[in-house]
């Protein structure tokens, strides 16, 4: 019965932070150890590098308090995450601290996650057990992310843009309300793109539709090359994407649009030639809702389109250029009933 109902808590979240919280926590019961851990892969080896996810200290009770920062692998446990990365077997280090380390693969054969589990004593029934749910966890994880998919590129769905950017929206807020003098881990801001092809409807109309999906697969993939692999990339619909990127300021932001921009014009599409887009970005910051988010974006990529196409357009300075109409941005702390 125990089983069932970890089964149970952890298939019951469709969020993916929800469900790895749900399923340390929910191990931590279960199996016999003094601690775990789980790391996302955000780079994999040589260069390895880990997100803690989650951290468990079963028999204090303890559940660290993490901020979503990157931190550096312990030392004596990296040989160890580096074999089991490389291996995608499970790894038993035995030495000051014993601990199991169980490789988590994705729906493409790759390492997504590891998670450490700290013991007294390594027991073979535990291990079996860990490494059963972390399989059905990657198998629900799998289907998931199925489901948020654009079934031709691949990219993620407009289904799930809206919760994005208003998690990173709530994101802001909670840590724009900290003290000024707190020194915050992380001090980019989150800038969003949306891009369009140009003159697609003629690709589609002197090519036909198949050529027209191959351009859109194409520019998907280029927009994976060319982007970091934290970014976040939609399908918004038709010929339209969407790019959530992290950086310090506006003028990286549209730096690293411009690079994109540049890299579809140059690249040879087969049997179309030369393909552009329009991008308008905008800060995701303390808009009303995504709606308005992606609607001042919108403005700006308008903005591109009726100025010569295949260029990239800020909404805050067009706005402070007169160039475009700002969105009043409602005050936050008061409840208006109607």
């Amino acid at each position: 019965m125990q089983v069932i109902d970890t089964l149970a808590e952890v298939t019951r979240h469709q969020d993916r932070d929800l469900i790895e919280r749900s399923l340390v926590k929910t191990l931590a019961e279960i199996v016999d150890c003094l601690e775990l851990r789980l790391y996302r892969i955000v780079r994999m080896p040589p260069e390895i590098e880990l997100l803690l996810v989650d951290q468990v200290t079963p028999r204090q009770k303890v559940i660290a308090a993490l901020d979503g920062c990157e931190r550096p692998v312990p030392d004596r446990l990296c040989a160890s995450i580096i074999e089991a990365l490389e291996s995608g077997e499970i790894v038993t280090n035995l030495e000051a601290q014993p601990c199991v380390i169980y490789p988590i693969e994705d729906n493409q054969g790759g390492i997504q996650a590891v998670l450490v589990q700290f013991v007294v004593r390594v027991s073979f029934d535990d291990q079996r057990m860990t490494h059963g749910l972390l399989r059905i966890y990657a198998n629900y994880l799998a289907l998931i992310d199925e489901s948020q998919r654009d079934k031709l590129t691949s990219l993620l769905n407009r289904e799930t843009l809206d919760d994005t950017i208003a998690r990173l929206m709530t994101h802001r807020h909670i840590h724009g309300r900290e003290k000024p003098n707190k020194r915050r881990q992380d001090a980019n801001s989150h800038w969003l793109g949306l891009l369009d092809i140009d003159h697609f409807k003629r690709i589609n109309d002197s090519c036909g539709h198949l050529f027209g999906d191959e351009v859109l697969i194409l520019v998907a993939n280029l927009m994976r090359d060319t982007l970091r692999e934290e970014d976040l990339i939609f399908r918004f619909g038709g010929e339209e994407f969407v790019v959530i990127i992290d950086t310090p300021s506006q003028q990286l932001a549209w730096m690293v649009f411009e690079r994109l921009r540049k890299t579809i014009e140059n690249h040879p599409f087969p049997q179309i030639g030369r393909v552009t887009a329009s991008i308008g970005i905008v800060e995701i910051a303390n808009q009303a809702g995504p709606a308005m988010v992606i609607g001042n974006a919108d403005k700006a990529l308008y903005h591109a389109k009726n100025t010569g196409r295949n260029r990239v357009e800020v909404y805050e300075e067009l706005v402070a250029q007169g160039e475009c109409q700002g969105s009043d941005t409602p005050r936050t702390g008061t409840i208006d009933l109607f």
